[in-house]
């Protein structure tokens, strides 16, 4: 499910990543803190379901956008899946895209697939627990779905991005920011 921002009630609405979850900003943040003692608590609260204030924002994710950029290199490289076309016509696998994680049913059972950074596993079809390298072909069912990495830095740059032109229409409008799919008492980012 895609993640939108959502500047005051609804007055602005873009998405913000339809591949990157908000355990993935969760498990980038956890990262930056061990690493860099770098810590982001309005991105924090933003991906916990909160409602946060708008300068607040620009200034973190703009802090975060100059960090990855320079030491994107010393954090692990970020798994996603992507599902390959069948043929040119195929445009379902086109629209499906790519994520981080995918569920996918086939037969009798159901694959998980779990990237982020710095691993990718499959799960199901009664194999157990592997792990993935990038570049893997996977074939489940009538589906190839291919592995794939990014720096911590092209697979933020973008909801970053958004983040702050969204900071920016929420300030000019005195409005606060959040951001949809995240469910506060069920969010990972409150035990980090």
């Amino acid at each position: 499910m895609p993640i939108y921002v959502i500047v005051g009630d609804g007055e602005f609405t873009d998405k913000v990543s339809t591949i990157f979850f908000p355990r993935d900003f969760s498990h980038l943040l956890g990262l930056l803190r061990e690493k860099f003692g770098a810590s982001y608590p309005t991105i924090e609260k933003l991906f916990s379901g909160e409602r946060v204030e708008p300068a607040e924002l620009l200034k973190e994710a703009l802090d975060l956008l100059m960090l990855l950029r320079a030491r994107s290199a010393e954090l692990p490289k970020v798994y996603f899946f992507a599902v390959l076309p069948k043929d040119f016509n195929d445009v379902v696998s086109l629209i499906g895209g790519g994520a981080t994680s995918m569920t996918i049913p086939a037969g009798s059972g159901v694959y998980e697939l779990a990237g982020g950074f710095g691993a990718a596993t499959i799960r199901g079809g009664g194999e157990g627990e592997r792990r993935v390298e990038a570049g893997e072909e996977l074939t489940i069912a009538s589906l190839k779905v291919k592995v794939f990495t990014r720096t911590a830095y092209e697979a933020t740059a973008g909801p970053l991005k958004t983040l702050i032109a969204a900071s920016l229409v929420a300030s000019k409008l005195g409005k606060t920011i959040r951001v949809s799919g995240v469910q506060v008492e069920a969010s990972p980012l409150r035990s980090a």
